[in-house]
């Protein structure tokens, strides 16, 4: 499994569940795949947990290039990609 690099606008933005591993992974993300950069994906929709969107600077209807690292199982987004603070290694 390869890691992704999408195009996405912003569907949603919803309250869940505490995240697994004791990570505070408050919030859901749900998006539409616009366009495939790199990696394979068929999926037309994408959905990935954050601590803050606004800390990450995510918002409905906004539309912004995604990186999901490829993990055992699925894969990782890294919350602080859009908001300038330092990337998670």
């Amino acid at each position: 499994m390869a890691d992704l690099v999408l195009r996405v606008t912003i569907l949603a933005i919803d309250c869940a569940p505490l995240g697994a591993s004791g990570r505070f992974l408050d919030w859901v993300v749900k998006t539409k795949v616009e366009q495939v950069i790199s990696g394979d994906s068929t999926g037309t929709h994408f959905a990935f947990r954050v601590h803050s969107p606004s800390r990450s600077g995510l918002e409905v209807g906004k539309s912004c290039t995604l990186t999901a690292r490829a993990i055992p199982g699925g894969y990782m987004v890294d919350e602080n990609q859009w908001s300038g603070a330092p990337h998670a290694g």
